[in-house]
């Protein structure tokens, strides 16, 4: 009987132990500054340099790592070009004699 009341005993400290304990606390909101809009990843007007210059692989990467784009593409004057937007995305635009003719971001 005293090991029966010993183990009650143990069993309703336990209990009332896991009652005494603080609940999480909330979440706070997001400071208003994390909510800013984020500044734009890719400035054309920067890789204006490249323009008139003929396409290759260097072209591109030179002109992506001035604008401080993600990514850069050639687009043709005869190609059909897609409609998927990318903030981080620089385009180049090429003339008929595969030279950059203007540059974008998209």
């Amino acid at each position: 009987m005293a090991s029966k009341l010993s183990t009650l005993a143990w069993l309703s400290a336990a209990a009332l132990a896991g009652c005494g304990s603080s609940p999480p606390p909330k979440a706070t909101p997001p400071a208003a500054a994390a909510l800013a809009p984020l500044p734009p990843r890719c400035d054309p007007s920067a890789a204006q340099n490249v323009i008139g210059l003929p396409i290759d692989a260097a072209v591109i990467e030179k002109a992506r790592a001035a604008a401080g784009a993600d990514m850069a593409r050639a687009v043709r004057a005869d190609q059909v070009g897609v409609q998927d937007y990318r903030a981080g995305r620089l385009n180049l635009y090429l003339d008929a004699q595969r030279r950059v003719a203007r540059v974008g971001c998209g």
